[in-house]
């Protein structure tokens, strides 16, 4: 019996290598995009984002916020003592030195840069002098003319119950203000967003524009010779 022949099917070989590659690399991408959107997802609950910010012709009244309590930082007897003290201070004129000095000038000029001197030592010394205590901070000026307030240990402001309170300091010392004239400025601590969106709702029922801006929780509170500025956001 003459035996069957088995035709054989040659498959074609395929080298599949470099689709395993691609496909390898592209669950890997996929997988690292997954975890991005993942992290992003959880760390929005946390982010504090800072609203953008609107430049205004309006006085900014400042207040800081800690400890979950509101201080006010406006004080209009410390802007008198402030203004007081600035008028009395000499008026130091830089000597106007040309380059090349004559030597029969030359003792002019070295008297000119000693009155100098001794204007802004002067005026200097009356800085360091200042003090100013409204119960809640210790006002001095710094070195560079700026204003530092420290923290008074046994000052007492207002938490987010207070502020419901129509008869709030918060709220009288608002009322004492005008929303066309003034906005609310708040300098606010890590610790004190609850109190914070309180204050802030009740400055809005108010008619005022609001701006505030975070600061460090042990950072000293410093106002620079030119103010501080906060937009309205």
């Amino acid at each position: 019996m003459r035996g069957r022949r088995t035709r054989k099917i040659n498959h074609p070989s395929q080298n599949l290598d470099s689709f395993l590659d691609i496909l390898t690399n592209t669950v890997g991408v996929l997988m690292f995009i997954g975890l991005f959107v993942s992290l992003l997802a959880v760390e929005t609950g946390t982010i504090i984002r800072t609203p953008l910010r609107t430049e205004t012709n309006k006085n900014g009244k400042f207040f800081e916020v800690r400890n979950n309590q509101v201080f006010n930082l406006s004080d209009p007897q410390l802007e008198r003592e402030i203004q007081q003290v600035l008028n009395t201070l000499p008026n130091c004129k830089t000597p106007n030195i040309t380059e090349n000095i004559p030597s029969y000038l030359y003792n002019f000029y070295l008297q000119e840069v000693e009155k100098y001197d001794q204007c802004i030592k002067t005026r200097n010394m009356r800085l360091e002098n200042f003090y100013y205590d409204n119960g809640n901070y210790l006002i001095s000026f710094t070195n560079q003319g700026s204003l530092k307030y420290d923290i008074n240990a046994s000052s007492q402001g207002e938490d987010s119950q207070q502020l419901k309170n129509t008869n709030s300091k918060f709220i009288n010392a608002l009322k004492q203000l005008n929303p066309e004239i003034n906005y609310i400025a708040f300098i606010v601590r890590p610790d004190s967003f609850q109190t914070f969106r309180a204050a802030r709702e009740k400055a809005w029922s108010l008619g005022f524009d609001v701006g505030w801006e975070p600061i460090p929780q042990d950072q000293i509170l410093v106002f620079g010779s030119g103010g501080r500025s906060i937009g309205v956001q």
